[in-house]
């Protein structure tokens, strides 16, 4: 990881489902919870695939929940994502 970003996201979208739309919501909403503090990183996949996962941890995978992440669903990952951010920057503040 790089110096620049205390983390580093990234979404795994299925291409020929059309997941590409939602993964571009997923980043933008990410983005918003931690700006340039964040690397995200969007790769194109395939067999229904959407899954999200910052610094090592899966926040959401569409094979485990069986469904895509409503606007409400998004929006707590972005409150996690948030969280994240701020216990790292207490953390190095110690």
């Amino acid at each position: 990881m790089s110096d620049h970003w205390k983390m580093e996201a990234d979404i795994e979208y299925c291409v020929p489902c059309g997941y590409a739309n939602l993964a571009a919501y997923m980043a933008a909403e990410l983005f918003q919870a931690a700006g340039p503090a964040l690397a995200i990183s969007l790769t194109p996949g395939h067999s229904g695939a959407f899954k999200v996962t910052v610094d090592g941890e899966v926040l959401w995978d569409k094979k485990v929940q069986g469904k895509s992440p409503e606007i409400m669903q998004v929006k707590e990952l972005k409150a996690k994502v948030a969280n994240m951010i701020q216990s790292g920057a207490m953390i190095q503040m110690n």
